[in-house]
């Protein structure tokens, strides 16, 4: 989750170049946005109900619905602001639908990092105090959350740093104990379960890369070298991530790597991380869809479900956001009024400084192993199926949620709004397209955010 402004050099063809530049200047309306995040987030705006302020997705609309919120303030916008029309605001339905969304330890945790980037109370928000709830489903004994799956624990994790709560070692140690031998982590958090081979719980991206934020949340960096090495091996050839090796990348796992290779201090865009020069970020904006949405493989078009968790990896922001004291956007702004004014954060650097809260770095952590229990449930209100291969499908996904700082400080650019470009945008896009069509080389694409 960030705020600050960041310059993310994308190295590309001078075709590519001109097709990023045909789309920054964009085709159609005014309120057309400048950058990916932005033009995700009003997809998403416009499948906004404009009578509760939710972003219905059947059984996983509250949790679609925090990710919005989430991936707007990491975009720099307002989450209690954002509306369909006159409608409620988003943050408006999560405070209705409270209790109802805090059921379970990967639910509450999601919607206090989402409560938290909104700039709101958990400890009172719509009659709910989401820190005592998310506690009730805390095991001492064992330090499993809930039902200790993968997206479970690190959601619950994530929620207590973005609270500023102590996390407590025993829940980072259940983490560490459940790393695979070949560095990652599967949704079951059993280490090497040995009935993997038929029940796909072997390592897979979405899981290591929520684990690896959670612990990186928690100021716990022993397991970066092991993850990212097997994340390396995850990579495909161009530039994306796949839910695991040979299903072929898809927005929301690439999205979510992205996330936890800026919270573990990589450049994404770094030759390390761009097999023969595609950089995974190049490929998460070559697929937004000409609507701003993105669309899951063998999907026939763009959805909320999928469109939802990419915008904070677009963002360069990882879960959960880090605003510090000050908001992640300007009271108020929006994609069609007040433009955002992001916070500046510092940028990373090789080694990560844990995240400014009361968590407190679990010693030894890294030396700790042993597996974990392995119940079966829901995690934010998608089943979670034993598949290799994800599906924005509600009901066939692992859910993926997804954003924490990128690689180096520099001004943005002002998103476009339905007042018009602005006079410094049409500049910077003409210097843009000169150096694309005469040089057809790296792009510099200015962007907002921190972590």
């Amino acid at each position: 989750m960030g705020r600050t402004r960041r310059v993310a050099a994308l190295a590309t063809t001078g075709a590519t170049g001109v097709a990023l530049l045909a789309f920054a200047i964009g085709t159609g309306s005014a309120a057309t946005q400048v950058d990916p995040a932005s033009r995700a987030i009003q997809y998403l705006q416009g499948e906004q109900s404009g009578s509760d302020g939710s972003v219905p997705v059947g059984a996983s609309t509250d949790a679609v619905s925090e990710e919005y919120a989430i991936g707007a303030a990491a975009a720099g916008y307002d989450p209690n602001a954002l509306r369909h029309g006159s409608g409620p605001s988003i943050m408006a339905y999560l405070a209705a639908h409270a209790a109802a969304a805090c059921t379970s330890a990967g639910a509450c945790g999601e919607l206090l990092q989402a409560v938290a980037a909104a700039g709101l109370d958990p400890a009172s928000f719509g009659g709910v105090d989401l820190l005592t709830t998310l506690g009730g489903f805390y095991a001492t004994a064992t330090g499993v959350f809930g039902d200790g799956e993968a997206f479970t624990q690190s959601l619950a994790i994530q929620g207590l740093v973005a609270a500023r709560q102590t996390v407590p070692a025993a829940a980072v140690h259940h983490l560490v104990g459940a790393q695979d031998s070949d560095g990652g982590w599967d949704y079951l958090l059993i280490k090497d379960d040995p009935n993997g081979a038929t029940n796909f719980d072997t390592s897979d991206t979405n899981s290591t890369a929520m684990v690896l934020m959670a612990l990186d949340a928690a100021g716990v960096h022993t397991r970066d070298g092991s993850a990212l090495a097997w994340l390396h091996t995850q990579q495909d050839s161009d530039g994306g991530f796949p839910y695991q090796a040979g299903a072929g990348t898809d927005p929301d796992s690439t999205a979510l790597v992205l996330q936890a290779l800026i919270a573990a201090g990589q450049n994404p865009d770094a030759p390390a991380w761009a097999p023969g020069g595609h950089a995974p970020l190049a490929e998460l904006i070559a697929g937004q869809d000409a609507d701003g949405g993105f669309t899951f493989p063998g999907n026939p078009a763009p959805d909320p479900f999928t469109t939802a968790q990419v915008p904070p990896a677009l963002e360069r922001a990882g879960y959960p956001l880090t605003c510090g004291a000050a908001p992640c956007f300007l009271p108020g702004s929006t994609l069609n009024g007040t433009l955002p004014t992001p916070t500046p954060t510092p940028a990373p650097t090789s080694t990560v400084t844990p995240r400014p809260s009361a968590t407190t770095p679990v010693p030894g952590a890294g030396d700790i192993a042993g597996p974990s229990p392995t119940p079966a449930g829901s995690v934010l209100g998608i089943t979670a199926t034993p598949t290799p291969v994800p599906s924005s499908t509600p009901a066939t996904t692992p859910a993926t949620s997804t954003p924490a700082a990128s690689a180096a400080p520099a001004p943005a650019t002002t998103p476009l709004a339905t007042s018009g470009f602005p006079v410094a945008g049409i500049y910077l896009i003409a210097a843009l397209g000169a150096a694309i069509v005469v040089a057809g080389v790296a792009v510099g694409v200015r962007r907002r955010h921190g972590a």
